[in-house]
C-alpha cells in the first residue's frame, strides 16, 4: 500500500503541473478546431464578436473569436477553414485595423480590411476556398437575423449551404480551466430618484405599442433594454452595467428569463408581479407561443435562433423595438441628473488635467497607464461611481492614431512635453453615463499638428451649434462635423457621433451621427435623446486627434415656425476646456469664436462652485477659459485672414473665393 506522504507528494505534483500548464498554442488551437470541424462535418465555420443578445462588448466568457484570433478588438469576425494550407482569415474595420496588425500572428491568419471597398466579403472569401457542396458552421444564436440570412444567400450562389451547429465549435475546444466563468455578478435595484419611472410603467408603454403593431407579446433581447425596462443593474460585462437575461411582455404577462439563482429577496420583491423562469428556456418559450398562434414581436437585431423560433413566421412582427426608442429618449428626471453627473464628470477632468501637467512640468514619468489609472481614481471618489463606461484610451503620439487603441493592453508609452497625448475615457455613475475626449500638447506643437486640430475643432463647433427641424436624421448634420477638414482634402474614418445610454452602454442606438448610415433601423434625432460629437483626424504612426462633446437634442425657439414644426438644438453636457496651445486663432471665425466663448464660460460657471476646495485647479480652469479675441484682432495673424474674418467683411464673397483657395495652397503646403 502506498505511503500516505508519498501520495499526498504525487497529488501535489500532478496539481502543480497542471496548474503551470501553458494555455493553449495559435497551432494547438487551429489544429484542435480543425478536428472538431471534420468531426461534425464542416468545412468552414464563421466566428463571430457577438453573444448570444447580440452585444457589442461581451464578458470575458464570451471572448470566443478574440480566444481563436488573438485579435482583442471588439468588432470583427473570423474565418477557419478545415483546410490547414489555407490561412485562416480576420475581419474588421478601420478603427481596429492597426491593432489587428499587431496582434494577429501572420503564420495563421490574414487580415481583411472591411472598410475597402475592395476586399473580398466574407462570403466572396469562402466560395474561393470551399467547393459546391460544402458546409459552413454558424452558431445562430451569436448572429442576428440579417447576417445569417445575407450570408446563407450569398453562399447558395456558389452552392455551399450554411448550418447551424448542435454545439458551438469554440466552446467544444475551449478549456475549462483557460475559459473565464460565466458571469454572476450582484444585481442592483436602479432606484425611482434616477431612473425618473417604474418598471411597470414602462411596461405599460410597451403595451400600448403592441396595440399600435397589433402584436401578442413582445421578445426582449438585447441587455440593455432588459436592464432598462426593469430599472436593475449589474456588472456581467466590463464597463457595461448590465446582466444576462431575456424577457417576453405580453398583453397580460411579464416574463424574465434569468439564472433565478441570482435574484436576492429585494430584487424579488422589486419585480412583483413578474412571472420569472430560466435563462435557457427562451427558445422554448418563444416557440411555444408561436404554436399557440400568437403573433410575435421580434427585433431584427435579435439573433437568428430567436427568429427561426418563431415557427409560423406569419405571426411574426419584425419591427425595432419599442424599448430601443423609449430608452433613448431621456425622461425629465434622467435629463436633470445627466446634467449633474456630467458636471461632477468634468470637475474629475479638469483635476486629472491639472494633476498630468504638474507632474509633466516637474518632470515626473507618467505613463499612458498611469494617466488612465489616476483618472479613474478621481473618478471613484464620486459616491454614485460604479464603473469605467470603457477601457480608456490613453495615447500618446503614434499610438493616439489607432482610434481603439487598448491602453490595457499596451500602455507604457511616456507622456512628454514633445508628443501630442489623446485621452478618450467615461464613467458610469448611477445618475448618468459619460464619453469624453480631449486631446493636448503639453510643448510647442508643430504648425502641423496646430492646423490639424484646429479643423477638427472648427467641426466640433459646427456640429454644436448646428439647429435643425424635427424629422432630421443625424447622418444630415455630419457634413457640419467634416466640412473644415474636406475643404482641406482631410477627413477621418469613423463616425462622427454615437447615442450614449443612462447608466448603460456607452454606445446607444438609435442616435447616431454619420453620413454613411443608411440602416432602416436609423431614426431621426429626437428631444432628449444624448450623443457625442467626435470629429478627429490621424496619421498613422506620427499623431491622432479626436474631440469629442456628449451633446443634449433640446427644443429651441426660432424666428419663424415652417409648418409649425419644432426646432432642435444640441446642448453641451462636459464642460472641459479645449487646449488653447492647440488652437490657431486665426482661422476661427467669429461665430467660432462666439460659441467658444461661451463655452468657456459655462464651464467656469458650472465648475467653479465645485472647485472651492481646489484652489489651484481652480485658477487653472480660469486661465484654460480666457476668453479668444476675434482673429482680425490678432496682430499675429496674417493680414487677409484678418480682413476676411472682421466681422463687417465676413459677406464680401469675392474676398471669401479667394481665402479658400489659399488656405488649400497652405494646407498643402504644411501637410
Amino acid at each position: 500500500m502506498i505511503n500516505a506522504k508519498l501520495f499526498s507528494f504525487i497529488c501535489l505534483i500532478l496539481f502543480l503541473v497542471d496548474y503551470t500548464r501553458a494555455d493553449l498554442s495559435m497551432e494547438e488551437k487551429m489544429t484542435k478546431l480543425r478536428m472538431k470541424m471534420k468531426d461534425l462535418g464542416f468545412n468552414a465555420v464563421i466566428i463571430p464578436s457577438e453573444d448570444e443578445h447580440q452585444s457589442e462588448y461581451v464578458s470575458k466568457h464570451d471572448e470566443r473569436r478574440a480566444w481563436i484570433s488573438g485579435f482583442t478588438g471588439s468588432a470583427g469576425t473570423a474565418v477557419v477553414t478545415e483546410n490547414e494550407k489555407d490561412m485562416a482569415a480576420l475581419w474588421t474595420d478601420s478603427r481596429y485595423y492597426i491593432q489587428a496588425i499587431n496582434e494577429l500572428d501572420p503564420k495563421f491568419w490574414t487580415l481583411m480590411n472591411a472598410s475597402e471597398s475592395s476586399t473580398l466579403k466574407i462570403e466572396q472569401w469562402l466560395s474561393q476556398k470551399l467547393s459546391s457542396g460544402q458546409k459552413v458552421a454558424l452558431n445562430a444564436k451569436l448572429t442576428s437575423i440579417s447576417s445569417w440570412q445575407n450570408t446563407e444567400n450569398q453562399l447558395k450562389k456558389s452552392g455551399i449551404s450554411l448550418h447551424n451547429p448542435d454545439m458551438d465549435l469554440i466552446d467544444s475546444i475551449w478549456p475549462i480551466d483557460e475559459r473565464p466563468a460565466e458571469p454572476n455578478s450582484e444585481i442592483k435595484i436602479h432606484e425611482i430618484k434616477f431612473s425618473g419611472k417604474s418598471w411597470k410603467n414602462k411596461v405599460e408603454d410597451v403595451r400600448k405599442s403592441l396595440n399600435e403593431s397589433e402584436a401578442d407579446l413582445f421578445v426582449v433581447t438585447s441587455l440593455d433594454e432588459v436592464a432598462w425596462l426593469f430599472n436593475l443593474r449589474a456588472a456581467d460585462i466590463p464597463y457595461n452595467p448590465m446582466f444576462f437575461a431575456y424577457a417576453i411582455v405580453s398583453k397580460t404577462n411579464v416574463e424574465l428569463y434569468i439564472n433565478k439563482n441570482r435574484l436576492t429577496d429585494p430584487i424579488i420583491r422589486h419585480l412583483d408581479g413578474v412571472i420569472v423562469k430560466q435563462y435557457d428556456e427562451i427558445v422554448d418559450a418563444v416557440k411555444n407561443y408561436s404554436t399557440n398562434k400568437m403573433k410575435i414581436w421580434v427585433s431584427p437585431v435579435s439573433s437568428y435562433a430567436i427568429y427561426t423560433a418563431v415557427s409560423n413566421q406569419t405571426l411574426l412582427v419584425s419591427k425595432p423595438s419599442p424599448v430601443r426608442s423609449m430608452k433613448a429618449r431621456k425622461n425629465p428626471t434622467e435629463i436633470e441628473n445627466l446634467k449633474k453627473c456630467h458636471i461632477r464628470d468634468s470637475v474629475a477632468r479638469v483635476r486629472h488635467l491639472h494633476w498630468l501637467e504638474t507632474q509633466i512640468k516637474n518632470g515626473e514619468k507618467i505613463t499612458e497607464k498611469d494617466a488612465a489609472k489616476k483618472l479613474e481614481e478621481i473618478q471613484a471618489e464620486d459616491p454614485l461611481f460604479a464603473m469605467l463606461s470603457f477601457d480608456s484610451i490613453s495615447a500618446v503620439g503614434g499610438n493616439a492614431a489607432i482610434v481603439h487603441y487598448s491602453t490595457e493592453n499596451n500602455g507604457q508609452a511616456i507622456l512628454t512635453d514633445s508628443k501630442i497625448f489623446l485621452l478618450d475615457a467615461g464613467a458610469n455613475y448611477q445618475d448618468g453615463t459619460t464619453d469624453i475626449t480631449r486631446t493636448h500638447f503639453f510643448g510647442r506643437p508643430s504648425p502641423k499638428i496646430k492646423l490639424a486640430y484646429t479643423k477638427v475643432l472648427q467641426g466640433s463647433i459646427n456640429l454644436a451649434k448646428v439647429i435643425f427641424p424635427t424629422g432630421v436624421y443625424g447622418r444630415a448634420v455630419d457634413v457640419e462635423a467634416r466640412k473644415e477638414l474636406w475643404k482641406s482634402g482631410l477627413d477621418y474614418g469613423h463616425g462622427t457621433g454615437h447615442g450614449i445610454g443612462y447608466f448603460l452602454s456607452v454606445h446607444e442606438d438609435p442616435p447616431s451621427v454619420s453620413y454613411n448610415s443608411r440602416s432602416t433601423l436609423d431614426e431621426p434625432l429626437d428631444i432628449g435623446m444624448v450623443l457625442s460629437d467626435e470629429p478627429g483626424y490621424y496619421e498613422e504612426n506620427e499623431f491622432g486627434i479626436r474631440l469629442e462633446t456628449d451633446l443634449l437634442v433640446e427644443e429651441t425657439k426660432t424666428e419663424f415656425s415652417f409648418g409649425k414644426r419644432k426646432n432642435l438644438k444640441f446642448t453641451a453636457l462636459n464642460y472641459v476646456p479645449f487646449d488653447k496651445n492647440l488652437i490657431d486663432e486665426c482661422l476661427l471665425s467669429t461665430e467660432q469664436v462666439d460659441w467658444l466663448n461661451d463655452y468657456n464660460n459655462q464651464i467656469r460657471t458650472y465648475l467653479g462652485p465645485l472647485l472651492q476646495n481646489y484652489s489651484e485647479v481652480k485658477n487653472f480652469v480660469m486661465e484654460k477659459t480666457e476668453p479668444f479675441k476675434y482673429s482680425h484682432a490678432y496682430e499675429h495673424c496674417p493680414t487677409f485672414i484678418r480682413y476676411l474674418n472682421s466681422s463687417e467683411r465676413l459677406s464680401f464673397f469675392p474676398i471669401q473665393i479667394c481665402i479658400y483657395f489659399a488656405s488649400i495652397v497652405l494646407t498643402k503646403l504644411i501637410f
